[in-house]
């Protein structure tokens, strides 16, 4: 009788545990949805209003975007300083309330109830950067100044976030979160970062040597220091800006310890990483819609034209070419004669389908010289790029972590690359030619797209070299048993 009450309590308590599980994962799906979508339709509104949101027009004269990145005089610098900063900051804002929310959900998969009042808190700093980005547009430096503080009230709240998380997966999980030191450096890291932000702010602003009160551009030390050091050819300089990329890496290596720590004991919730691609995905495929309106923006004027009428076919043939690869990759993946088995082999042939389309995509970008002939065929590379990327991610499960890291980090430079030359029709429609304006032979959107491929390229060979090493040493074993067996 006994026997049967105790295996009558396991039956219910297992019953108990699967409905507590499927209502974790209810909330959890709740979470994440409500999250995408907030993302999906903040992106579109964000990109489809970019002369208001990205370009600041209300700032400019006439709320022509003609002016903007247009430094002829102070006037102008100011306006343009005052833009890039307000854009750059609540976007920033966005964007990592925005992931951190993402990350959160999972961190708190086990107590999802609880992480609803951070998720909510979370979720209004990114409505608030939103609708920053659409109504704030003051004149006045002291305004951009009181604007930066909203970096100081997030970082309260990711402290105390941080010190809610550490004591309860200390109870939930006191094997891995045992130890509160790397809490404390990633917390003293994140203070750092805002304290130095606010005070080299203050003393750029405050630093002012005449009577013009608040002028951070005229008569500014801080302002002509920072000039000096990006156009100044003195090794002083040079070793200013080594020092600065090292101090930004080390603390942001500080802020991401915890993570770093998890992944090296392999004990990080694989899901985050797998899952967050979603983001990317997403926002990608918004990208790409806001990219296909930004082919017809006019040009009042081609900044830079051929000197004949284009007679090269050049693109035609790619986006054949690229197209023809799209196809075989759907073809092998879906049909059952020709699939490829064993996931380092689907995953070479990922890598190197993903690389061919954009060496193709820069070969074009180099040779041609048209704005919409270029976007066409960036068009067509990175929506391909996306499905390929996405069919891989629905057929396999089970990737390595790297593997997971490089596909999220080739669809954000993907998809910044179809953002910047969006961008830039837009800004060829309103005559600006500011992207083609800097020191190089390259311009900024080739520059993104040079980059894209390298990434691609590391990521095929990595995944190459990954096999090679892989393929020796079941070799190596394989001779070493057949050695035993002969000595037998």
């Amino acid at each position: 009788m006994q026997n049967k009450n105790i295996y009558e309590k396991r039956i219910y308590d297992d019953f108990e545990s699967m409905e507590n599980n499927k209502k974790r994962n209810s909330i959890v799906s709740i979470l994440k949805t409500i999250l995408i979508t907030f993302f999906v339709v903040s992106s579109a509104l964000i990109l489809f209003f970019s002369p208001l949101t990205i370009f600041s027009k209300k700032l400019f004269p006439n709320e022509n975007i003609a002016w903007f990145l247009v430094f002829s005089n102070l006037a102008f610098e100011r306006i343009n300083y005052l833009a890039l900063f307000r854009t750059f900051l609540l976007l920033i804002i966005f964007i990592y309330t925005i992931s951190k929310n993402f990350s959160n959900i999972f961190t708190h998969k086990e107590s999802t109830k609880k992480y609803i009042p951070w998720f909510i808190t979370y979720l209004l700093f990114s409505l608030t950067s939103l609708i920053l980005l659409f109504t704030f547009f003051k004149h006045q430096t002291l305004d951009y100044y009181y604007l930066s503080f909203i970096s100081i009230f997030l970082l309260f709240i990711d402290i105390a976030y941080a010190v809610y998380t550490y004591k309860l997966k200390r109870k939930t999980n006191p094997l891995v979160y045992k130890n509160s030191k790397a809490t404390i450096v990633s917390i003293i890291s994140r203070i750092i970062l805002v304290a130095t932000f606010i005070t080299i702010l203050s003393i750029w602003i405050f630093s002012v040597q005449d009577k013009n009160k608040y002028d951070f551009l005229n008569n500014n030390y801080v302002h002509q220091f920072f000039i000096n050091i990006f156009t100044q050819k003195d090794s002083k300089y040079l070793i200013y800006i080594i020092l600065f990329f090292v101090f930004i890496t080390i603390v942001i290596f500080g802020i991401n310890i915890e993570k770093i720590l998890l992944l090296a004991s392999k004990q990080y919730p694989k899901n985050e990483i797998r899952e967050k691609i979603i983001l990317h995905i997403a926002f990608s495929f918004t990208s790409i819609i806001w990219f296909i309106r930004a082919l017809f923006y006019k040009n009042s004027s081609d900044v830079i034209e051929a000197e004949k009428p284009s007679q090269n076919y050049l693109y035609l043939i790619t986006i054949a070419f690229i197209t023809l690869l799209f196809v075989s990759y759907l073809l092998i993946s879906f049909i059952k004669k020709l699939k490829i088995k064993g996931l380092l082999l689907n995953n070479i042939f990922t890598s190197f389908t993903l690389l061919l389309i954009w060496i193709s995509t820069t070969i074009v970008s180099l040779k041609n010289n048209e704005t919409l002939i270029t976007n066409l065929t960036i068009l067509f590379a990175s929506l391909y790029s996306i499905i390929i990327i996405m069919i891989y991610k629905l057929k396999t499960s089970n990737e390595p972590i790297y593997v997971s890291i490089f596909l999220k980090l080739l669809i954000t430079l993907t998809t910044t690359t179809i953002v910047i030359n969006g961008l830039n029709s837009l800004l060829l429609s309103y005559n600006n030619q500011a992207f083609y304006n800097i020191r190089s032979s390259l311009s900024l959107n080739q520059i993104f797209i040079i980059s894209t491929l390298a990434i691609y390229a590391i990521f095929a060979f990595t995944i190459l070299i990954n096999f090679i090493v892989t393929i020796s040493s079941i070799t190596r074993k394989h001779s070493f048993l057949n050695t035993n067996k002969g000595g037998k």
